[in-house]
């Protein structure tokens, strides 16, 4: 029978549960090896079906777990051929593992994302970064550059403001955070706006810290150009390879 994956967890933190229910009204079970915890069910291709329902309960599954203890949450879908199998991935993954389970002890992963349009092309260059101060210098070689600066690609453009818009946001949360990953993408055209990004950051936070880390938040929403959403606490899908 073939076993849908929700979480790998430390058994010596856990208690098994029999009321929790996953993905097909399947019981989940808990499979026990190499001091690593899978918890799992039984899918059936011809009973169950991937769909939005499924989704749901599937991620309602990880969260109830997460809200107990640190767990490594796996991707919706996620299927191994048997149990069999289940036990052999916790062998051969075990110091990974064990080392990513400690990593992720006690903390949280909050998103933000933030949506911004490209300023139109003309020859004032700093208003082709959205998050430094406007660059002035006298020297003719060096403004030459900046005004070419100013005709960037799309690509490159969102590639900078990502880097830019991750320094800034290392500055604002300093301390409140153990781990960061970014991402950015153009979005498609909405009601004639064009040019369109949005960056989306990922933090892992400390449990005791997300008020503090919500407030910074609020401090830096202030003062960005663009859209800025808080998501979160999650579990720590990004931060799981």
């Amino acid at each position: 029978m073939k076993q849908l994956l929700y979480c790998v967890m430390d058994p010596k933190k856990f208690q098994e549960d029999e009321s929790i229910v996953g993905v097909g009204s399947q019981r989940i079970i808990f499979l026990n090896g190499s001091d690593l915890c899978a918890a799992v069910s039984n899918f059936d291709n011809s009973e169950t079906s991937f769909d939005v329902t499924s989704m749901i309960t599937y991620h309602n599954v990880i969260e109830t777990l997460f809200e107990r203890l640190a767990i490594i949450p796996f991707r919706f879908r996620t299927l191994l051929n048997n149990k069999e199998e289940v036990l052999a991935m916790l062998e051969t993954k075990n110091h990974d593992y064990k080392q990513l389970l400690l990593k992720l002890d006690g903390v949280i992963e909050i998103g933000i994302r933030l949506v911004s349009a490209k300023p139109a092309k003309d020859n004032t260059p700093q208003k082709n970064c959205l998050f430094k101060r406007p660059f002035k210098d006298s020297n003719p070689g060096t403004s030459y550059l900046a005004n070419r600066k100013a005709f960037y690609s799309t690509a490159s453009w969102i590639e900078d403001q990502k880097k830019e818009f991750s320094e800034l946001c290392v500055n604002q949360f300093k301390g409140l955070f153990v781990d960061l990953k970014s991402e950015a993408a153009r979005l498609p055209e909405i009601q004639n706006r064009r040019d369109l990004m949005m960056i989306s950051i990922y933090f892992l936070v400390k449990k005791d810290l997300l008020q503090r880390f919500r407030y910074k938040f609020q401090e830096l929403r202030g003062v960005t150009p663009g859209k800025m959403l808080l998501s979160g606490p999650w579990p720590p899908y990004n931060f799981v390879v």
